[in-house]
């Protein structure tokens, strides 16, 4: 894992370095969110989960900002079976929850809804690449069972994002933000199967200028 996350680091310091040269703005951002997995044929349980994260914010034109996000993300989801006894009548529904550890980058294309105004919107492309995962397990009555279904997810992934957020709020002579992020999987992570996997997560997330 090392060996990923040394030359991302690196990455962000250029970017941060970068920014801090053309007088934009740089720093870190942290949230929490609601992940879960579309799948086929059913969608699976939703977990909580976080990130936290580098960014970069380069001007382009007045109102108009992008954004660079660099670094970790937990997301995950839950699978069920029923458990049933000889004679095939149920006897319990059984959860296994699995955790899947990101590096992830998004770069955002962001417009102000008004000209000097807080408020803004975003959308753009995102990349993760899968860096660990921790298999939950199916708890039966007579015996524990590993839910293998990340052994088949691809280590990259393609998604988008979209982002609606506030900035600019002053605390303490801290510049702040607050973002509402929808991330979603646009390839399928399912490498060789009649299925298909895709992420997706609900987050909100806070930011700070360094």
């Amino acid at each position: 894992m090392k060996t990923i996350l040394f030359p991302a680091l690196l990455f962000l310091l250029l970017i941060s370095s970068t920014a801090s040269g053309q007088d934009d703005t740089y720093g870190i951002k942290a949230g929490v969110q609601s992940a879960g997995a579309h799948t086929d044929p059913a969608t699976s349980g939703r977990v909580a989960g976080f990130g936290i994260y580098g960014f970069a914010e380069l001007s382009v034109a007045k109102g108009l900002f992008s954004t660079f996000d660099l670094g970790y993300t937990q997301r995950g989801f839950t699978n069920s079976q029923e458990e049933t006894n000889a004679s095939g009548e149920r006897v319990q529904t059984v959860e296994a929850t699995t955790r899947l550890s990101y590096l992830s980058f998004t770069g955002l294309l962001n417009t102000t809804l008004s000209a000097s105004g807080p408020f803004y919107i975003g959308a753009g492309p995102r990349f993760d690449y899968l860096i660990d995962t921790s298999p939950g397990k199916y708890e039966f009555t007579s015996a524990s069972v590993e839910d293998h279904t990340a052994e088949a997810l691809k280590n990259v992934v393609v998604g988008g994002s979209v982002v609606a957020g506030i900035k600019n709020l002053e605390i303490s002579h801290a510049a702040f933000r607050v973002e509402v992020k929808y991330e979603i999987d646009i390839s399928d992570s399912f490498g060789s199967s009649p299925f298909t996997y895709r992420n997706n997560a609900l987050m909100l997330v806070l930011g700070v200028t360094l």
